[in-house]
């Protein structure tokens, strides 16, 4: 069994990714943390058109997280501690309940792809916890 107080390489990218998040520093955050040719692929509701919404480089994913963490989307979150987290090779996977002031409790699910120490690939599926509360509510008994 690993112990989980060992600090990997992949957990400090991780660690140090969620900083930024926690400070809402978009262009830091990508700047540090991304690699110039990075991809963000994930299903936040405020884009036009159909998830998945795939932004390519660093330019295009500041922008993106600039639109996701905006006053009136997800705005300052505050991430709750993170469970199921897993890495292997340059693989990293974990879920994390955030709290949004504007659009309530989500459940985030990321795999991150790291190369040289930066997100490579990012893919996020976030789902509104309310949403399942609701879902859990209506529906009939087992």
């Amino acid at each position: 069994m690993s112990n989980p107080l060992v600090r990997t390489a992949l957990r400090e990218v991780y660690e140090t990714h969620m900083r930024y998040i926690a400070a809402q520093d978009i262009e830091a955050l990508v700047h540090d943390t991304y690699t110039d040719d990075a991809v963000l692929v994930h299903n936040f509701p405020y884009f036009p058109g159909e998830p998945p919404y795939r932004h390519e480089g660093m330019q295009a994913i500041i922008d993106a997280q600039r639109t996701i963490f905006a006053p009136e989307n997800h705005g300052a979150i505050t991430a709750g501690p993170t469970f199921s987290y897993l890495e292997s090779g340059n693989a990293i996977v974990f879920q994390l309940h955030i709290l949004s002031p504007t659009r309530g409790r989500w459940m985030n699910t990321d795999l991150w792809i790291v190369r040289d120490g930066r997100l490579a690939e990012q893919y996020v599926l976030g789902y509104p916890l309310d949403r399942i509360d609701e879902q859990w509510t209506a529906a009939p008994p087992c």
